[in-house]
């Protein structure tokens, strides 16, 4: 079927765009990679025919994931995007490429129906090298589609490692027309890992979310100074430092407080470390906040903190600058790709002392830092325009090519 599908007549600006994730929500009540559904809809909103085809991979030893979900292909339209979805037991667990090749035949079989009732994509945009880049690789070759690949986990690097999926990994990015890295620091990195031309990756951020899109820059909160962090409390945000730096610094101040917003299973440790410090009153754990509340969850801070040991993009920072809050950020890729003297400081990866003297330097300097213009720096890195005009210059070019 793949040469002789038909492509749907567009104008001479339009293109069809096909995301393949590696994850995706399953629902609109899964927000596991909804940040692909966002970019796949601000490219829609520009003009682009766009759609989704998305496999899950269940492990065989976790059944119970398969409870409640519908067997077969499950297609909706969301926002407008035909999006087509499928469950795949995984049976080889220790056979090298053996789940790998399960998925693919899964996704041919997404993509011949999605062919079938959409026409053909003019390229296909693969999120993640493991499994969507191999997957969007031989795709590609068997559909005459070309593919583009961005790379959104650090950890990828590692698997390169491994036999089959640093050969097939290096074949497929040989093979794009275009590779896209999510942070600035990391095209160095995957450029020398897959061995290829130091040109080959390239940097596009990733994009602010829409809710942030045309807010106002959010008025200064009244009352204490408040350090505001919005995470998953995983341990490797750090919070735990950003616990204790504000312990040594601030208990025996007045008016300065500290708000945590997000839940995990580590939120009563980190609960009771605020107690041992004896910050408890100081410290104020807000739990999981809904979508819908999070421009007013920033909004409430003065300053935004994310100390942790390693981020690639850092969604939360650019989403706080969007609301004119400065930053205290830790120096990994999103760090030092987002801070610049005008819009806050940065402190060394688990230094306890350098994160609590930027916090004690930006709070004496707080009214520095003008709102608007941090939200313009964010705006012109990764609001909507930014991000589809960099994307629509890079489909162009696949198609081209």
């Amino acid at each position: 079927m793949s040469q002789t599908a038909t492509k749907k007549f567009r104008g001479p600006q339009e293109m069809h765009v096909l995301f393949l994730p590696s994850w995706y929500p399953a629902d609109e009540t899964d927000f596991s990679g909804s940040f692909f559904i966002e970019q796949a809809q601000a490219v829609a909103l520009a003009g682009h025919d766009v759609g989704v085809v998305s496999v899950k991979g269940i492990p065989i030893y976790s059944p119970a994931q398969l409870r409640g979900r519908a067997p077969g292909i499950r297609r909706s339209v969301e926002s407008g995007i035909s999006t087509y979805r499928l469950d795949k037991v995984l049976p080889f667990p220790k056979v090298p490429g053996g789940n790998e090749r399960v998925l693919l035949h899964a996704w041919r079989v997404l993509l011949t129906r999605y062919i079938s009732e959409n026409g053909l994509p003019d390229v296909l945009h693969a999120h993640a090298m493991f499994p969507a880049g191999i997957v969007a690789h031989a795709l590609s070759d068997e559909f005459g589609i070309p593919f583009i690949v961005t790379e959104h986990r650090p950890s990828s690097v590692g698997r390169l490692q491994e036999k089959w999926s640093g050969v097939h990994g290096r074949r497929a990015a040989y093979a794009a027309s275009a590779l896209v890295a999510v942070a600035r620091g990391f095209v160095p990195v995957l450029n020398e890992a897959y061995g290829i031309a130091p040109d080959k990756w390239q940097y596009i951020p990733g994009l602010l979310s829409p809710q942030f899109q045309d807010i106002a820059t959010r008025d200064v909160p009244p009352g204490p100074f408040v350090f505001g962090h919005v995470s998953h409390l995983d341990p490797g945000k750090r919070v735990d430092l950003l616990i204790e730096a504000f312990a040594e610094q601030f208990s025996n101040v007045d008016n300065v407080r500290l708000r945590i917003a997000g839940d995990s299973v580590h939120k009563a440790a980190l609960e009771a470390l605020a107690g041992r410090l004896g910050i408890e009153k100081k410290v104020d754990f807000i739990g999981p906040v809904p979508r819908n509340g999070i421009v007013a969850e920033f909004s409430s801070a003065h300053v935004f903190v994310l100390p942790s040991a390693a981020e690639a993009f850092g969604t939360v920072l650019w989403e706080a600058m969007a609301c004119g809050l400065p930053l205290v950020s830790t120096a990994t890729w999103a760090g030092t790709n987002a801070v610049v003297e005008s819009n806050g400081l940065l402190a060394g990866i688990d230094s306890l002392a350098e994160l609590g003297e930027a916090m004690v330097r930006i709070r004496k300097d707080f009214d520095s830092y003008d709102p608007a213009t941090i939200r313009t720096i964010c705006v012109d890195h990764c609001g909507r325009a930014a991000f589809v005009s960099q994307y629509e210059a890079t489909y162009a070019k696949a198609i081209a090519g």
